[in-house]
């Protein structure tokens, strides 16, 4: 269990509206929990990692949130309104989702992928306009994806379907981006780039909510982390508050060391798996 941090409580009155938020949030599949009880928001202008160890629930968390899969109790919300009764382009309006995994076999172009996050605005069969043309070509650029746009999908490597995919949430011009483990496949410039992305968008004003497995990316760009552990545990607050050295060692059964660059600023390196006690 990974011990939960004091924190302040905020004057409702003066706190914007959250754009995703989960209030004692059980998430799983059929009877078995995944996640117990977790509590988190993310307004505009936030960006919001999600942590844990591989299988600890990340993309199950995130799933719920989106209204992709029920919660077993609590409740999510997109915007202040309860996932569980908003239709589907309703939530398509307020949130663009990234999956972890995209279906390589579509033969489609990638710019025809990417325009399908205008659907969420103009309608399936609506005709495109100026403005549709303007958001996809910016979205392409954003992802540096131009020399992708013409090539089919289905040729496309692991890195470059993702930034196909990232770029089709950007089109979708949502106030709310959630992105599942979008660092998978890209190479360590591109993560870099993609996480300055990701902060751009939220100092812009958009929230971001977006589940990694680098410790050293969350704490150099979140504003927010949640922190899952094994157990289905889970701590939120800023990553000063959450990314500490009991909690990492809890969440993740492993020795870390914590350091602090001139250049980079605070790291955490792993150092070994922690033997687990017998029962």
């Amino acid at each position: 269990m990974i011990p939960a941090p004091s924190l302040p409580e905020a004057d409702p009155c003066l706190a914007p509206k959250p754009l995703i938020e989960a209030r004692g949030l059980c998430a799983g599949y059929g009877e078995r929990v995944v996640v117990g009880s977790s509590t988190f928001s993310a307004g505009a202008g936030k960006l919001l990692v999600v942590l844990g160890p591989n299988g600890c629930g990340k993309t199950t968390i995130l799933k719920t949130c989106m209204g992709l899969i029920p919660a077993l109790s609590g409740v999510a919300l997109l915007g202040g309104n309860a996932v569980a009764s908003m239709k589907p382009r309703a939530r398509a309006r307020v949130a663009a989702w990234v999956p972890q995994i995209a279906e390589a076999a579509w033969s489609y172009r990638a710019r025809d992928i990417i325009a399908q996050g205008r659907y969420a605005i103009r309608g399936t069969f609506a005709p495109f306009d100026e403005t549709d043309a303007m958001a996809i070509d910016d979205a392409i650029d954003a992802m540096d994806a131009g020399t992708l746009a013409d090539r089919r999908f289905s040729s496309l490597s692991g890195g470059e379907a993702r930034r196909v995919m990232i770029a089709r949430a950007l089109a979708q011009e949502t106030p709310l981006l959630v992105l599942d483990e979008p660092a998978a496949h890209l190479d360590p410039g591109r993560q870099m780039e993609l996480m300055e992305l990701l902060s751009s968008l939220a100092r812009s004003g958009k929230a971001v909510a977006v589940s990694v497995h680098d410790v050293n990316a969350a704490r150099r760009f979140a504003d927010l982390a949640l922190l899952v552990g094994r157990d289905g545990s889970s701590v939120f607050g800023s990553p000063d508050e959450i990314l500490t050295h009991e909690n990492l060692e809890n969440a993740y059964d492993t020795n870390f060391i914590h350091g602090d660059h001139a250049t980079y600023g605070k790291f955490v390196l792993p150092v070994s798996r922690k033997q687990r006690k017998a029962d």
